[in-house]
């Protein structure tokens, strides 16, 4: 299904982000090679961030971020939602069988956790999950991506052994405490 898409926001630079802008976790990615991600949260909203250099076949390199946006009721849903992966299928909280995304509005916008087989790295084949927002385009410093909605992928490793859902469920304790 076709959702309106919004404006992108500004990409940011992680190392000097805009005034307003709040840092509050940062984590990294050891099955991509140790991607660095910071969060931040700025007017009720939570953005995933990574600066990473890149440089292929000898060429200069350069800088390329790539950025994610989310209502900050993002990150409690996104760690409600994904514990409905895990229900029994007779549970009535439960993903229904043979369904691989949660789709629901979130602080106004549709937001989704996806199942995916390969999130986590492809050449490793890595399942994992992907919190989407149906809203909002794919961008990064280099442009547009081809229209596609916003996925941040997850690999189980990184969401579960690596602590990366403790991440999201530390920034949703801070809101809910009204840290920010």
């Amino acid at each position: 299904m076709a959702y309106p898409k919004l404006p992108e926001w500004p990409i940011i630079d992680p190392d000097r982000p805009p005034v307003g802008y709040i840092k509050v976790a940062h984590h990294e990615d050891r099955d991509r090679n140790s991607i660095p991600w910071d969060f931040f949260v700025t007017d009720g909203y939570l953005l995933l961030v990574s600066k990473e250099w890149i440089q292929y076949g000898g060429k200069p390199g350069r800088f390329i971020t790539e950025q994610y946006e989310y209502p900050i009721e993002a990150a409690r849903w996104f760690v409600t939602t994904i514990s409905r992966f895990f229900l029994e299928p007779g549970h009535p909280n439960a993903v229904p069988r043979g369904e691989i995304t949660i789709e629901e509005q979130v602080g106004g916008e549709i937001l989704g956790v996806t199942r995916g087989a390969q999130y986590g790295s492809i050449p490793k084949s890595i399942p994992g999950y992907s919190l989407d927002n149906l809203n909002r385009f794919e961008h990064t410093s280099l442009g547009p991506d081809d229209n596609w909605c916003q996925m941040f992928k997850i690999g189980d490793p990184w969401l579960f052994e690596q602590g990366l859902l403790d991440v999201f469920k530390d920034i949703a304790e801070r809101h809910e405490r009204g840290e920010f």
